[in-house]
């Protein structure tokens, strides 16, 4: 049975310029933790897994469980990637890695209960999702993807006539 975290709090913070949110929980061990993100993260979070830019309570969901998720690697030196896949650079759609990535949610170890948490209010009130840079993002994203999955991006053929001057 997942562990459960309390949200207690969620205030606005400026780290070197970054505007962040800092979640404040509490373990079922009595021990208060703080969660640091740029504010920004709601938004790459949505482009990443093509999820609402104002569904806040799935991408905080996402985003404070993100840290329990299991992770594995093969051998010391390589680096550590989540235990059951496919990863965002992995999977073949945008659909693809929002399922892996929610079944991740579902599968950690410590469960935070998101949906409707008076404590998230200030989140939901102040998050206004800047649409245009979340559909740039999105494409960042799947250009991305396809450059990890297969090497490069596709060319346009070369006309084989010669250009006229």
């Amino acid at each position: 049975m997942p562990e459960k975290w309390i949200i207690q709090e969620a205030a606005a913070r400026n780290v070197g310029g970054t505007p962040c949110w800092q979640v404040r929980m509490l373990r079922a061990d009595g021990r208060t933790i703080a969660h640091l993100m740029p504010q920004q993260t709601l938004e790459w979070r949505a482009a990443e897994y093509g999820i609402d830019p104002t569904d806040v309570d799935t991408l905080l969901e996402i985003i404070l469980h993100e840290p329990h998720m299991a992770l594995t690697a093969e051998t010391e030196d390589e680096a550590p990637r989540y235990a059951t896949g496919p990863a965002l650079w992995e999977a073949d759609s945008t659909t693809t890695a929002r399922v892996a990535h929610l079944r991740r949610v579902q599968a950690c170890p410590v469960r935070i209960p998101v949906r409707g948490h008076a404590a998230l209010a200030a989140v939901r009130a102040r998050h206004r999702p800047d649409l245009e840079r979340v559909r740039a993002m999105r494409e960042a994203v799947d250009t991305q993807r396809w450059v990890s999955l297969y090497g490069d991006l596709p060319v346009q053929p070369i006309s084989e006539e010669a250009p006229r001057a």
